[in-house]
Parts: C-alpha cells; structure tokens; sequence
C-alpha cells in the first residue's frame, strides 16, 4: 500500500540586518522578496511524487498552526543569516509534535547547532535523499546523512517545484547553473560546501 507522507517545507526568516532582507525596494515593484527557496523546491523536486508537499516561506507569509498540524515531517532549510529562525522552528515543530528534518549551508557547516532536530541532511542531498526517503518509509525517526564532499553530478539534479511557490511574492527567480567556485573570496564559504571546481548544468537542464 502506497503511503502518503505530508510533507512542510518552510524557509525560515533572515535576520533583520541582512544582505537577503532589502524589502522595501521590493515593495516598490509590488513584490515581497527578493529571490525564492530554490534550495528547498529542488530538494521538493527529490521526494516521492506521491508525497504531498507544501512549502512557507517565512519572510513572505505567516506560518500558522494550521500547517503544522497538517504536517507529518517538517522539513527545513537555510543559510548563517537565517540561524535564529531556523533553530526556533525546529522547537516549534516539535511543541505541535512533528519531526523535524534540516539540510541547507548553515546545517551542513555547523551540524552540532542543530542537534536536536531529528535528522540531518549534510551536504548536497542528491547523493543522500534515497537513503532518508527509505528510512522515513521504514518507519525510524531519527538519522543523520553525509553526503560525500564535492561528488554530486548536478547534471542529474531534477528540475526544481517551481509549482510550490507563489511567484507573485519575488523579485526574480532564480535558476542554478553551477556549485562550486574558482575564488577563495574571505567572505565565503562556497568552497567550503560545494569545492573549488565548479560543476555546471546542461544547455537542456536550464
């Protein structure tokens, strides 16, 4: 028997003082952000098709009790400059009773901040999203998965569920073409996450 698992993808909120939070000149075009969860709808683009997902972004809409309540797995994703919300929205899914599972730069870079989320995805998920998806269906609830360094070939990367988002909220959406980067920029950690020789997509993938 096939089993639907519902899942709740939210994009926790940038810190006020961020380089991510100019609003108000996205407000001038009718816009509320800047850019999309594009990690996080690829990532939605990785799970079972019969899985029902629905996606929050908390910079752009409100996230109610609602939506926690209809979830069975709450899953989270993000950067350094979205820490604070990240951390706090794994406590909240936990208060409604739902497990948590994170992934993004910031896990990947400081996995023992997020400890008490009940799995963990490090790294770049395409190497490791089969092995969470048959534990989940398996039934445990609680795991960690290391993707090996620098190994994915994004030529494989599915396209993205740009269906998942409201394209009204942004100021433009984005497109990936690459991971890794040549530079070693003191600002940034690219290199460290994704290597120093960039991999790119196909012509046909964008």
């Amino acid at each position: 028997m096939t089993i639907i698992c519902r899942v709740l993808m939210v994009y926790p909120k940038f810190i006020p003082n961020s380089f991510w939070n100019y609003t108000e000149p996205c407000e001038l075009v009718g816009a509320k952000y800047p850019a999309a969860p594009l990690g996080l709808i690829t990532v939605a683009a990785m799970l079972p098709k019969h899985w029902d997902i629905r996606l929050v972004n908390r910079n752009t809409e409100p996230l109610t009790d609602a939506d926690l309540d209809w979830a069975d797995l709450v899953m989270i994703g993000g950067m350094l400059n979205q820490q604070p919300d990240f951390i706090h929205l794994i406590d909240l899914a936990h208060l409604h009773g739902k497990p948590v599972c994170v992934g993004g730069p910031d896990v990947s870079s400081s996995p023992h901040l997020y400890a008490d989320a009940d799995f963990q995805v490090i790294g770049e998920a395409e190497q490791v999203i089969e092995d969470f998806i048959a534990a989940w269906e398996s039934g445990e609830r609680k795991g960690v998965f290391i993707a090996e360094k620098f190994k994915i070939d994004v030529t494989l990367s599915p396209m993205p569920r740009y269906d998942l988002i409201k394209f009204e909220h942004y100021l433009f959406i984005g497109v990936q073409y690459s991971r890794g980067c040549p530079f070693t920029c003191e600002f940034c950690d690219i290199i460290e996450l994704y290597g120093r020789v960039p991999r790119t997509k196909t012509n046909d993938q964008i």
